[in-house]
C-alpha cells in the first residue's frame, strides 16, 4: 500500500522525497505485474474544501503542487515531463487521486458492483468469482498443504476477536450484529499461520484470521476497493458467499477468491458451529 500512501500523504513536505526514492524501486514493478493481482490499502485522501479559499487551504494546495511536481521530476526527469508508455495506467491512477473526492463513487456493469473513484485503477479485470484451480493460483497449494497446522493453532490461539456493529446501507436501517470478526495474523500470534504464508506472491492490505459466528450473515455490500481481490482459506466449520448473486461455498481445507467491488453476502447458517478463515486481500 506504499505506492497509494506517497500519492495520498502529498501534503506533506517532511519525508516526501524518501517516497519518491521508494516508488522509483517499484516502479519497474507497476510497469509489469499483471491486472488482476495489485493489492494494497491507500489511508483516506484530505477531503476537498467547498469553502473559499483561505491561507491554510492555498499553502496546502501549494504543497500538494510541490509534491507532483517533485514525483514527475524525480520519475520522469522534469516536472512537465511525459510518462513513459509503461506507467500510462499508473499516471491515470494518479489523476484520479489527484481529481476525485473521498466520497465519490462510480456503478459499474449496470449497477452490479461498486468503486470508490479515487481508488480507481485503469483496466483491472473484472470477475467476481476467480477459478483458483488454474496455474495462477498455484502458489496456494502449499498453503493448503498447513491447513491442519493452521486450524490446530488458530484452535489454541484465536481467543479474541475484534466485532463490531456493520451500519447497513444497501435497504436496511441501522446497525446490525453481523457475527464477523478478525484477528491479525503475525509471526507473534500465529507463527505457523505465517510461516504458511511466507513467500507466497501477496501484497495484502489485511492478513488475518476471520471467524463468522453460527446463526449470523452480513448483508449484501460492496467494498468498493477494485485493486484488491479477496482470498478466503477455510479451515474449520462451513458457511458460503454470495458473490454477484452467485453461491460460493466455503469448504475446510479449500481456497476460493472474489472481487468484492461486486456486491456480495457472507452466510453461516449452522445453528451453532462457527466458521474459520484465513483471510487475505
Amino acid at each position: 500500500g506504499w505506492v497509494l500512501d506517497f500519492v495520498s500523504s502529498a501534503q506533506a513536505r517532511t519525508g516526501r522525497m524518501h517516497r519518491i526514492r521508494s516508488m522509483r524501486a517499484l516502479l519497474a514493478f507497476l510497469a509489469a505485474v499483471p491486472a488482476s493481482s495489485l493489492h494494497s490499502t491507500p489511508p483516506p485522501r484530505r477531503r476537498a474544501s467547498r469553502l473559499h479559499a483561505t491561507e491554510w487551504q492555498a499553502a496546502l494546495d501549494d504543497i500538494d503542487g510541490d509534491a507532483w511536481r517533485d514525483l514527475r521530476r524525480e520519475l520522469y526527469g522534469a516536472p512537465d515531463a511525459a510518462p513513459p508508455s509503461t506507467l500510462k495506467r499508473f499516471e491515470t491512477y494518479c489523476e484520479n487521486r489527484r481529481k476525485s473526492l473521498e466520497e465519490e463513487v462510480l456503478e459499474d456493469l449496470g449497477g452490479r458492483r461498486l468503486l470508490e473513484c479515487q481508488q480507481n485503477y485503469p483496466d483491472l479485470e473484472a470477475t467476481p468469482i476467480w477459478d483458483v484451480t488454474t496455474e495462477a493460483w498455484r502458489w496456494l497449494d502449499p498453503i493448503l498443504a498447513q491447513t491442519e497446522k493452521m486450524r490446530d493453532e488458530v484452535r489454541r490461539r484465536a481467543t479474541t476477536f475484534r466485532e463490531s456493529k456493520w451500519v447497513d446501507t444497501y435497504g436496511r436501517d441501522g446497525a446490525y450484529d453481523s457475527g464477523w470478526g478478525m484477528v491479525d495474523i503475525t509471526p507473534q500470534a500465529f507463527p505457523a499461520v505465517a510461516r504458511a504464508l511466507r513467500g507466497a506472491p501477496l501484497a495484502p492490505r489485511r492478513r488475518c484470521i476471520a471467524r463468522q459466528r453460527a446463526d449470523r450473515s452480513i448483508h449484501a455490500h460492496s467494498d468498493r476497493v477494485p485493486w484488491a481481490l479477496t482470498c478466503h482459506i477455510t479451515l474449520e466449520g462451513r458457511g458460503h458467499m454470495v458473490v454477484d448473486g452467485e453461491r460460493l461455498d466455503w469448504t475446510p481445507g479449500e481456497a476460493t477468491v472474489c472481487d468484492t467491488t461486486f456486491f456480495h453476502s457472507a452466510h453461516n447458517e449452522h445453528p451453532s458451529e462457527d466458521v474459520y478463515l484465513v483471510h487475505l486481500d
